[in-house]
């Protein structure tokens, strides 16, 4: 039988075609793929930094309850108007690290304004910081740039709106003169001030004797 009257299969499978020169290339190149696949699949890990990730629930996060105690603690913020502020204390408590609330002892808090410094000192007193309040225990002092200054024995400050109040017998001054009042409610520049139980202003004279 001549290849004229064989199959196309019958010729495929004859020695020295095509599909015989295929083959014999697969037989040698199948095992020298498989061979570099694997060192692929052993190396690789090594030569790759490994990255781990996690999912921590909410639920699942314990909240610290220990006190938290800091000697010439300092707090840093701004008021409304993007004017700093700073707080320091010779010694700080927070009950809980979930209140935030802090303890002050020994306490000066001095703001940064546009319109002049000011500053209040006292003993003692509790810093609100989400709402950065201040709630100060006397004698507090208050005294600003503009001659505007009260004591009294409590004073509570709101650093974001630059406000002072107190509920309890003050007394102070103005640039116009000096006052004394039941309670108070003023900027901390003393700018406007609203005097309020039983208020007494005495005015300065142009020889600078007070008159009423």
């Amino acid at each position: 039988m001549t290849t004229d009257v064989l199959t196309r299969r019958q010729r495929a499978a004859l020695p020295g075609s095509s599909r015989d020169v295929l083959f014999g290339v697969l037989k040698w190149l199948l095992p020298v793929l498989a061979l570099a696949l694997l060192a692929v699949i052993v190396i690789l890990p090594l030569t790759k930094v490994q990255e781990f990730s996690f999912l921590l629930a909410k639920d699942k996060v314990g909240v610290a309850s220990e006190r938290l105690r800091i000697d010439q603690a300092q707090y840093r913020g701004e008021t409304g108007r993007g004017e700093a502020f700073v707080i320091s204390a010779a010694g700080a408590v927070q009950r809980s690290s979930a209140v935030p609330i802090v303890e002050l002892k020994t306490l000066t808090a001095k703001l940064s304004m546009s319109d002049g410094p000011a500053t209040v000192t006292a003993p003692s007193g509790r810093y609100f910081m989400d709402t950065q309040k201040l709630q100060i225990a006397g004698p507090v002092a208050v005294e600003s740039a503009s001659g505007f200054s009260l004591d009294s024995a409590t004073v509570n400050v709101d650093l974001n709106t630059r406000r002072v109040a107190t509920a309890a017998p003050v007394t102070g001054t103005l640039p116009i003169g000096s006052f004394s009042a039941g309670n108070l409610s003023a900027d901390i520049q003393g700018r406007k001030v609203v005097l309020g139980g039983g208020a007494h202003l005495r005015i300065y004279g142009r020889a600078g004797r007070a008159a009423r």
